[in-house]
């Protein structure tokens, strides 16, 4: 590589970002304008971390400004700032996000468990939750790796943009008492979208909703009794638990039929009314909890 310089496609093969998308940013200003020396035109072997971290900032859902207010403070060489900058950004996205997946629990349960509009919104949630996980782990990440000097691949910034988010943190207020409970979203093997479709097939089988006496963060789901169904049933809440393990699930055969206790902390009322629906004996009030 003569002088030093990084072509489009070597800075995409260091970079591990796509040359289109190395293109995009170049285009808007992201990255510097190529240098030529000599017959070689191309960038300085430092514009790979900078590229790394404006895919991953992007890929956070950060929006154009703070990527170009990123990518300044990158070159200034100012590290503290430059994560600072990152830090409230990310602090920002995630307060959206999880304004997002609210509002998304509730329109399921506007639309009805188990039906279209249903299976839309919460898949919707699902993914939104994925996103909040993934903004929650590098937002952790940036407050346990400060870095004093200049950027670089060894820099918080840089760390912090790999963390991965396996696990979502429901928003919580301790202070208020309210216990820390989160969800492992690679636990089952991540599909929370596959099980969304078997609870549609199940909701679609559900002859009352009834509130529980011992708690009023929990729903009782009655059902004729069919030994396929259990089956099912009993897959699905062992699923829920591998997942959400701060519920309880009881699955009850009796001459009643099949009842499907579910029982959730009062901060996740609201996925439980988003995934499953109120009791039949309440008029409304959709969760505002995601």
């Amino acid at each position: 590589m003569t002088a030093g310089l990084l072509s489009l496609t070597d800075l995409a093969a260091e970079s591990g970002v796509p040359a289109p998308r190395l293109r995009q940013f170049a285009e808007a200003g992201l990255l510097p304008p190529a240098r030529r020396d000599g017959d070689r035109l191309g960038y300085p072997p430092a514009e790979v971390g900078a590229a790394r971290m404006l895919a991953g900032a992007e890929d956070l859902g950060l929006d154009a400004d703070t990527l170009t207010t990123l990518a300044a403070g990158r070159r200034d060489g100012d590290c503290t700032a430059t994560r600072q900058r990152l830090a409230d950004a990310v602090t920002a996205r995630l307060d959206q996000v999880q304004a997002d997946i609210a509002v998304r629990n509730r329109q399921a349960v506007d639309a009805g468990p188990g039906t279209v509009g249903w299976a839309t919104e919460l898949s919707g949630s699902a993914s939104l939750s994925e996103d909040a996980a993934r903004l929650q782990a590098v937002a952790a990440a940036l407050a346990a790796a400060p870095h004093d000097g200049p950027c670089g691949d060894d820099c918080g910034c840089t760390i912090a943009l790999a963390a991965a988010g396996t696990r979502y943190h429901f928003p919580h207020n301790p202070a208020a008492g309210e216990a820390a409970v989160s969800c492992d979203l690679v636990a089952d093997g991540g599909d929370a979208h596959h099980r969304i479709g078997v609870w549609q097939q199940v909701l679609a089988r559900v002859v009352r909703r009834d509130p529980l006496p011992d708690t009023p963060d929990g729903i009782a789901l009655r059902f004729p009794f069919d030994v396929d169904l259990a089956g099912t049933l009993g897959r699905l809440a062992a699923a829920e638990y591998r997942c959400c393990s701060f519920g309880s699930y009881t699955l009850i055969v009796d001459g009643a039929g099949l009842r499907l206790e579910i029982r959730l902390p009062a901060d996740a009322v609201g996925t439980l009314a988003a995934v499953v629906g109120l009791p039949d004996t309440e008029v409304g009030g959709a969760a505002a909890q995601p």
